[in-house]
């Protein structure tokens, strides 16, 4: 039943964004049927300032990381307004894209200065891809 209730959370979601009446969380929105839907995304980050590092912090230069969600839309008619059949997949959360920087990167304590851009790859509809990506400062703490 996680699967109607996510159905209709996306229907919810998609009606509310055209309607301009909520924040975009960057989640891959599947169309039609949903089939299966299993993605995270952002929604919102807080993040440290150069001023509010904790003490003894020393900056440990330029970090990045990128998670993506991936849908894909199937048509099953041919008409005007085709319905399609979609799922959807993928974490491309803060969260995700942080611990893939703590995998390259073990020393860091945390991240400051970030900014996030979260890109969007669609193939005619049937595909897509939404990433998010962060580019921060990463800083340890100790000697």
């Amino acid at each position: 039943m996680w699967w109607l209730a996510a159905a209709l959370l996306a229907a919810s979601s998609v009606r509310a964004q055209e309607e301009g009446t909520m924040a975009r969380p960057g989640l891959i929105s599947p169309g039609g049927l949903v089939v299966f839907y299993a993605s995270e995304g952002p929604l919102s980050f807080q993040t440290l300032t150069p001023g509010e590092l904790p003490a003894g912090a020393r900056d440990a230069g330029e970090v990045r990381g990128r998670s993506c969600q991936h849908g894909l839309s199937i048509p099953v008619t041919a008409s005007i307004r085709p319905t399609t059949v979609s799922g959807a997949a993928g974490n491309g959360g803060y969260n995700k894209t942080f611990v893939g920087i703590l995998k390259v990167r073990p020393d860091l304590a945390g991240i400051y200065d970030v900014k996030v851009d979260v890109q969007t790859f669609s193939i005619l509809g049937f595909y897509r891809r939404i990433c998010t990506e962060i580019l921060a400062r990463g800083y340890r703490l100790g000697s």
